[in-house]
């Protein structure tokens, strides 16, 4: 199943995290069945973000996210 997720990437600014301008997207190949309002698979999905984007967990923010 694919999910296309909206994410605010933050970027270090004199020792603060400073939100970017737009959103940004990626779609992400995850398992059927995956229920992103399940706080287990929530923390799957923004595992998955994460390597995908080449960011730590605290490096973004999720906005939502849409199946295609």
């Amino acid at each position: 199943m694919n999910l296309r997720i909206k994410y605010r990437l933050y970027i270090h600014v004199d020792g603060k995290l400073i939100p970017e301008q737009y959103d940004r997207y990626e779609i992400l190949n995850v398992r059927e069945g995956i229920d992103p309002n399940d706080t287990k698979d929530y923390q799957e999905l923004v595992k998955k973000l994460s390597k995908s984007i080449n960011r730590s967990v605290n490096e973004f923010e999720v906005k939502n996210y849409e199946t295609m």
